[in-house]
């Protein structure tokens, strides 16, 4: 479409942009995407709704052809990615075909390293920036009522999703100063950030695990352990209940008279 298309040219002329996406789930892999925000500038968002359901809502684009169509800027590593909580993002938009190259500034992430007490975007935005953002909960409700971002109206959680990407951007510019300013950039830059996709890779595809060599390794564990209790009772004169602290005390200290550690 005109419009999508003039997106895509205004972020393939942009050096950055921030992206965020709305889904039906925290679970990334099995979250279906609801729509996806995308920030070129400070004040300047855009939402791209594709998965919202329901009388009344908007016609949207199929899933498939905005993800096409935004493959390029997405996976283009000359372009810088900034999200907050990214993994979660390139995780669902893996799921989809797409990997998300470049993800230059994780606004979570640097909060992190930088000890903030809250590492939720709106608690951010309101302690960096002084600026009260909506909950999600005002969207979707909470407890036995909340329901799907899906189910939101279109125009709603596009001013969720637009302020969520916008206030990710601005985030990026201050908490890249901090980290700076307190020598901590080299650590962001050259081992947080360069994890996450290394991240992504291993909770998508797994660890491989030997489960013979791990049955062998407890098998083994096993007998060293009834051998290690033999060898305890023997010492003892008797049997107990070595897992019991008041036991354990009582063989020790006043049976076999074992010096006490003083308490402090």
């Amino acid at each position: 479409t005109p419009a999508l298309d003039k997106l895509l040219n205004r972020l393939s002329a942009a050096k950055s942009f921030a992206f965020d996406l709305e889904t039906t789930s925290i679970n990334a892999m099995s979250a279906e995407m609801v729509g996806i925000s995308l920030s070129p500038a400070p004040g300047e968002a855009y939402y791209i709704p594709v998965g919202h359901v329901g009388w009344g809502q908007v016609e949207q684009l199929p899933v498939k052809q905005v993800i096409d169509q935004l493959r390029a800027p997405l996976e283009d590593a000359s372009l810088a990615k900034l999200a907050h909580n990214g993994k979660y993002d390139m995780t669902v938009l893996a799921e989809y075909g797409v990997t998300v190259n470049n993800l230059s500034f994780d606004t979570m992430v640097a909060a992190y390293l930088l000890s903030e007490k809250s590492l939720g975007l709106k608690a951010l935005a309101f302690n960096k920036l002084g600026i009260e953002m909506t909950p999600i909960t005002a969207l979707i409700g909470s407890g036995a009522k909340q329901i799907s971002m899906s189910l939101v109206e279109v125009n709603r959680a596009a001013d969720y999703a637009c302020a969520d990407a916008d206030i990710t951007g601005q985030l990026t510019e201050l908490l890249k100063t901090e980290l700076h300013q307190r020598g901590l950039w080299q650590l962001f830059s050259e081992v947080e950030m360069p994890l996450v996709p290394v991240l992504i890779h291993m909770e998508r595809n797994g660890v491989a695990l030997d489960t013979d060599l791990l049955r062998q390794m407890s098998h083994r564990l096993g007998e060293q352990l009834l051998k290690l209790e033999a060898e305890i009772y023997n010492n003892a004169g008797h049997q107990f209940n070595i897992n019991s602290p008041q036991q354990l005390s009582s063989v020790l200290f006043q049976e076999l008279k074992l010096p006490s550690a003083r308490k402090t």
